[in-house]
């Protein structure tokens, strides 16, 4: 019974930690946007870059694919507004 309390409270303290990375400032980006920005998002805007990447890729091969990205890259931007970025 112990052990399960142990298991418990090390996965807690683990996505603490993660919890605590996710919204510490990142200094680098903060200071090319030259406003607080956190590590979520940053990881936010680099979804955003790679799905736009990935939509002006599949615009290059037809137009199937390219319809298929744009929800993607969308969302990405969604996610982005929501995540506190404007």
């Amino acid at each position: 019974m112990m052990r399960n309390e142990l298991v418990l409270s090390a996965k807690s303290a683990e996505h603490s930690a993660f919890s605590l990375w996710l919204n510490s400032e990142n200094a680098l980006f903060s200071m090319v946007m030259e406003s607080s920005i956190n590590n979520l998002q940053m990881l936010l805007m680099g979804h955003a870059c790679l799905s736009f990447s990935a939509l002006i890729c599949a615009s290059c091969v037809s137009v199937v694919p390219a319809l298929l990205c744009l929800p993607w890259f969308a969302t990405s931007l969604y996610l982005c507004w929501k995540g506190g970025l404007r």
